[in-house]
């Protein structure tokens, strides 16, 4: 996945011989959303997603969603499929569950709160409000048709962007740049602001996101790694809030880590005198007899304008 979204970046040769491909890539994606239809349930529900294949940032979006709408709806659930996860549910996840059989980000999302993991998001959607959820937040899905929602969030890295602009396979875009600017309600960029580029783009509800990271050691110098959908975004982020990143290694999103590798790293950073450190999503996936070795980078949204995006959010809620 990192080599692919390396090579996503930018339009090359092998993009070039790929790009007819896309087309069979965006005609599959028309037939699939012709016949297909959402189901309207009696709740409000957001759905948080991203037109990139990778990371974005739905996660940490879906966790602050949940926090600054937490004083207006009391019953929230963060309903996803559990990517990777064994288990097809519909269920409650619980934070004693295998990251294995419920996936790694449905065990993220169940230390803040209620969290439903299904394979079927309509099954999903049901289970939440049969068990008096009051709004679910939906962790991706964006490009799916299954339940119809209040809101539709898209969520960019200001770092990568849009890639090459292409469709998969030639690119990392799922759908088209202007079919993604129709469907969005509100558009969230991670990533601080420098120039006008969604605006031009006509994005609509655009707001900017900042990471806030904190790490709880006193040791200066780190050693950082993760399987994330955007590894690099995590690295800059650190260097960012002032810590000395000395030395990164980097996995394909979801990860499941064998001990040696991480024995590997443990040992190299203590001949370099390095703290290790990773992500919450990388750390559950981690032998708890190493766990002591390395410590947890705390990473929180900060939102510019936030009183305007809750009323904004709340305004559509409304409708």
């Amino acid at each position: 996945m990192q080599l692919t979204k390396k090579v996503w970046q930018q339009k090359n040769i092998l993009s070039n011989f790929l790009y007819p491909f896309s087309y069979i890539y965006l005609l599959s994606y028309f037939v699939y959303r012709l016949f297909k239809s959402e189901k309207k349930l009696n709740i409000p529900i957001i759905c948080v997603g991203n037109i990139v294949s990778g990371g974005a940032g739905k996660t940490p979006v879906s966790i602050e969603l949940r926090k600054i709408l937490s004083k207006r709806f009391k019953n929230i659930f963060i309903l996803l499929r559990g990517y990777k996860g064994r288990k097809k549910g519909p269920l409650l996840v619980k934070k004693e569950d295998k990251y294995t059989d419920v996936g790694d980000e449905s065990l993220i999302h169940s230390f803040f709160g209620k969290t439903c993991m299904s394979k079927d998001k309509v099954l999903g959607a049901d289970y939440c409000l049969r068990r008096g959820g009051d709004l679910i937040i939906m962790d991706d899905g964006l490009q799916s048709i299954d339940v119809k929602r209040s809101i539709n969030i898209l969520v960019i890295d200001n770092e990568y962007k849009f890639g090459n602009k292409r469709i998969i396979p030639a690119g990392p875009l799922r759908q088209t740049i202007k079919s993604s600017i129709l469907m969005a309600d509100f558009t969230f960029i991670i990533g601080q602001k420098k120039t006008n580029f969604f605006e031009n783009l006509k994005f609509k509800n655009i707001f900017y996101a900042r990471k806030k990271i904190f790490i709880d050691t006193n040791k200066k110098n780190l050693y950082a790694f993760s399987g994330l959908g955007n590894n690099l975004s995590f690295f800059n982020s650190i260097k960012e809030s002032n810590y000395n990143l000395k030395k990164y290694k980097e996995f394909n999103d979801h990860h499941s880590y064998k001990d040696y590798e991480i024995e590997e790293m443990i040992n190299e950073s203590k001949k370099l005198k390095l703290q290790l450190v990773c992500t919450q999503k990388d750390f559950i996936k981690i032998n708890e007899k190493y766990k002591k070795f390395i410590i947890v980078v705390e990473m929180n949204l900060e939102f510019e304008n936030i009183k305007a995006l809750v009323r904004k959010l709340n305004d559509s809620l409304n409708v």
